[in-house]
């Protein structure tokens, strides 16, 4: 596969339901930028005195967050699904899907992300004179993220 653009990705908002494949999502509408997002690992390291020589290892890992940019408006439902999840402690289902689906092929599919995540924040910046009125919003991973390869089927 070649590489492809962002445009036409997406990052949609489902509900709590504990099936996320088979949950209904809607799109957050005019996101400006989706980060990088995934899992990292704690690095342990140990400095022996006999050889001077530093070991790594690997601790624990998080699965980050992701600060979403985005053109405000609380109209579009996606950002007023999230608005809403700001006030929940609970997780809510999450999908990125990107813009691979293959050409041709009987139902293609994008490569998809899935993963539960909490709204940990929505906020909103006015800027300046020059300046569409934007959002920020974070949503803290706290499941694992599966992902699922382009198909034609």
């Amino acid at each position: 596969m070649a590489v492809q653009t962002s445009a036409g990705c997406q990052l949609l908002i489902g509900t709590t339901s504990a099936n996320a494949a088979s949950d209904t999502y809607l799109p957050v509408g005019e996101i400006t930028n989706i980060p990088e997002f995934g899992r990292v690992y704690q690095e342990i390291t140990h400095n022996s005195v006999g050889d001077r020589s530093t070991k790594k290892f690997k601790g624990s890992y998080n699965e980050g967050s992701i600060t979403l940019t985005l053109g405000r408006d609380i109209s579009d439902a996606g950002q007023a699904a999230m608005k809403a999840a700001l006030d929940s402690d609970a997780d809510f289902n999450f999908k990125v899907t990107l813009n691979d689906a293959p050409s041709s092929g009987a139902s293609p599919k994008p490569t998809t992300y899935l993963f539960k995540a909490k709204v940990m924040s929505f906020t909103t910046n006015i800027g300046g004179p020059n300046q569409i009125v934007g959002a920020s919003a974070m949503i803290g991973i706290s499941g694992a993220i599966t992902e699922t390869a382009a198909s034609a089927t």
